[in-house]
C-alpha cells in the first residue's frame, strides 16, 4: 500500500519496490524544503529489509538519484545509506526512532548549530518521519 505521496516519490518507491521485493516498508523523513537551492537533496528515505537487498539497490544504477537518500536498515536498528556522495550509517537507537502511530514516527538528528541561531554547537533536533510504503500482512489460508 503507498500511502499519501507526492507523484514523483510515489514513482521512484515503486521503481524501488519492483527491484527490491524484500522490503517491508519505506518511511520519508524529509522532503525539500521550500527555497533550498534546486541541487539540494529532495527526499530522504529510509527503507526496512536486509543487508542483501542494501548491496541490491547499492548495484541497481538505474535507482540511483542526486535529489534522493535512501537508508536501508538491515536488522531493524543499525542502517546504511544505499548511494551518495554521504556515506551513512548509524543506529535507529542512538537516533531515538519511535514509532508513535501506524504512520508516524519521530527521530532525533543531530545539526550544527548554526541553522537555528546556536552557532559553534551541535544540537539534537526531533523529526518527523511519514510512512510512505508498507508490506500488507499475509492472510492466513
Amino acid at each position: 500500500m503507498l500511502t499519501s505521496a507526492p507523484p514523483d516519490l510515489s514513482a521512484f518507491v515503486s521503481s524501488v519496490l519492483l527491484h527490491c521485493l524484500d522490503i517491508r516498508a519505506i518511511w520519508c523523513m524529509r522532503q525539500g524544503e521550500p527555497g533550498a537551492a534546486p541541487a539540494s537533496l529532495e527526499h530522504e528515505l529510509l527503507a526496512f529489509a536486509d543487508p542483501l537487498t542494501l548491496q541490491r539497490l547499492r548495484q541497481c544504477d538505474a535507482l540511483h538519484r542526486s535529489d534522493v537518500d535512501l537508508l536501508v536498515v538491515v536488522d531493524g536498528d543499525r542502517f546504511e545509506n544505499a548511494w551518495g556522495p554521504r556515506k551513512l550509517s548509524g543506529s535507529l537507537a542512538r537516533w531515538a526512532w519511535r514509532q508513535v502511530s501506524s504512520e508516524i514516527a519521530y527521530y532525533d538528528e543531530s545539526t550544527w548549530g548554526d541553522r537555528i541561531g546556536a552557532p559553534g554547537s551541535v544540537v539534537r533536533v526531533r523529526r518527523k518521519a511519514m510512512l510512505v510504503w508498507q508490506k500488507q500482512a499475509r492472510q492466513a489460508a
